[in-house]
């Protein structure tokens, strides 16, 4: 099978078919399945983030990591380190604050729930994010 989809290089392309083969389905759904797994917020974030406990965040932008708190009860975001430290009313505000205070020259807007981290997990910010 030849390489179909573009941007993706032969030995990626190979590997999302040999899942496919595996799980008995479609390349773009072994993709699909891959996705839905890491964007699953684990069993201690969740706890964390049921309880109301603040959960640690961060982004990498510019070549800087910003650290922060995201409340999952008050879906408020604290920015603790980095040049655009405070406290944001949502976290794509803080992402915006973030972004203005690094790169200047860039608009700002930023989806924070697909900026930030987990800092535990490693998955999105998006994950916990209420439905």
């Amino acid at each position: 099978m030849s390489n179909s989809i573009d941007g993706v290089d032969d030995v990626t392309f190979t590997q999302v078919n040999l899942l496919a083969r595996a799980w008995n389905v479609s390349p773009a759904d072994a993709v699909r399945k891959l996705i839905e797994h890491f964007q699953r917020p684990d069993a201690v974030t969740q706890a964390a983030s049921a309880k109301g406990e603040r959960v640690a965040v961060h982004a990498l932008y510019g070549g800087v990591r910003i650290e922060g708190e995201y409340d999952p009860v008050t879906q408020t975001l604290t920015v603790t380190t980095g040049p655009a430290a405070g406290d944001y009313r949502t976290p794509s505000g803080a992402a915006s604050a973030v972004l203005q205070a690094v790169n200047p020259q860039v608009k700002p807007n930023r989806n924070g729930w697909s900026f930030w981290v987990v800092t535990e997990t490693g998955g999105l910010l998006q994950t916990l994010r209420p439905s």
